[in-house]
């Protein structure tokens, strides 16, 4: 409903006009407003009143928020990734979990504000948790996700990216794989001694792909598979391949690099033409999109992102596919891939250990 003085005053005739095309408001009152787990990414609502309103995981990505009065409003979770909120009054909301990441918060009000793990603009993390605090539940009453994992585990790697991309809460608990994977306390947790694995307060759950699912379905937006049905089967297609055909043709060759086993001249080139086999596969599959599953960064993308772009420093080059070297450079324009890039040094003190990484991994 719009008032008789030109405001807009209901959340429906709010989304009806968005969906219909309509990105700038003008004159919107919507104080108390229930828009959780509304789509509105790119939207301008400079100088509305939303204060009290109900924003939690709302998708507000480049929004125009400046001058918003957004004073006591619950923006848990929400995107704001890229959203401008100068001078926007935020005294009092509570932004804890919100991806903040490159918004512009000039001259906004944060007083009282509540930015516990929040992404930040600059891409840190606001009262991140560390392995050695026992409390489970942060301020909100809700409980934190904990991820055990080694910085140089790629299937870990996977679910760090994916809850980064998310911009929800978790704590890191990293595991050396020296031994402490095999200690009583972490078989309580995962009985093989492997590692990732994410606890959600009173469940559990091990195996990547399985934890990858389970973020999916607890935080649904920012989506990581798409609904089209060729889309999605492309994602999944994409993730099997992975696990089923690369990384299995792609261990003799770095237990090779890693001095474990020698091969010779002719094993290392079957070895390569075998890569090649699913990385041709690959590279048709993208056909010039910028991601697997089409626009958008998906699980597909995360789950082979976080190997093929390892190839070339196990000697497998890349340029005859450049389909695949143009989404490497891609993804490596992303915080979250540098985020969680292994330091060399954390490289090196995994060298000891590889062999039970692999069997981890």
């Amino acid at each position: 409903m719009t008032g008789r003085d030109g405001e807009l005053r209901t959340t429906d005739e709010l989304l009806k006009r968005y969906k219909a095309g309509e990105r700038e408001f003008e004159q919107v009152r919507l104080s108390g407003a229930d828009l959780h787990n509304t789509i509105l990414h790119g939207i301008d609502l400079s100088e509305a009143i939303l204060n009290q309103a109900n924003l939690s995981r709302a998708d507000l990505r480049g929004a125009d928020l400046s001058w918003v009065d957004l004073s006591g409003a619950d923006l848990r979770g929400a995107d704001l990734r890229g959203a401008i909120l100068t001078r926007a009054d935020l005294s009092g909301a509570n932004l804890s979990h919100a991806n903040l990441l490159r918004a512009d918060l000039s001259l906004a009000n944060l007083e009282e504000a509540n930015l516990s793990e929040a992404i930040l603009p600059d891409g840190t993390i606001q009262g991140v948790i560390t392995p050695s605090e026992q409390d489970d539940a942060d301020d909100t009453g809700g409980m934190v996700l904990r991820l055990y994992y080694n910085p140089v585990s790629w299937n870990a790697r996977r679910v760090w990216i994916a809850l980064l991309e998310k911009g929800i809460s978790f704590e890191l608990v990293a595991l050396k794989l020296d031994g402490d994977q095999r200690s009583p306390q972490f078989l309580q947790v995962n009985p093989f001694g492997q590692v990732p694995v994410l606890v959600d307060g009173e469940f559990t759950v091990f195996e990547s792909l399985a934890i990858l699912d389970y973020i999916e379905a607890i935080a649904p937006y920012p989506p990581l598979l798409p609904r089209e049905p060729k889309a999605l089967a492309t994602v999944r297609m994409i993730e099997m391949l992975t696990v089923n055909e690369l990384l299995p043709r792609l261990m003799p060759l770095m237990r090779h690099e890693f001095g474990e086993i020698r091969l010779d001249s002719s094993a290392l080139m079957g070895v390569h033409e075998s890569l090649d086999e699913v990385l041709r596969v690959f590279e048709e599959t993208l056909q010039g999109r910028p991601y697997f599953g089409g626009a958008a960064l998906s699980m597909a993308d995360i789950v082979a992102g976080t190997v093929i772009p390892w190839l070339p420093r196990l000697g497998h080059l890349l340029p005859k596919f450049p389909e695949l070297q143009g989404w490497c450079d891609l993804l490596h324009q992303r915080q979250t891939w540098t985020q969680t890039e292994p330091t060399e040094g954390e490289l090196a003190a995994a060298e000891s250990h590889l062999r039970q990484l692999l069997a981890a991994t």
